[in-house]
């Protein structure tokens, strides 16, 4: 699970990702976890993790 959680945060910097919906459509293409997965496992808000 960690290993999703830091490939994930790793694709939102790369990809310089802002937005929600954004994010929900690469992380389905390339099986990455969802917003709310994100959110749960860092106890930030999605908006916070892509600043």
């Amino acid at each position: 699970m960690k290993e999703l959680y830091l490939k994930s945060l790793q694709k939102i910097k790369e990809l310089k990702i802002r937005d929600r919906e954004e994010y929900i459509k690469i992380a389905k293409e390339e099986n990455l976890l969802m917003p709310d997965s994100l959110e749960y496992i860092s106890n930030k808000k999605f908006e916070e993790l892509v600043v």
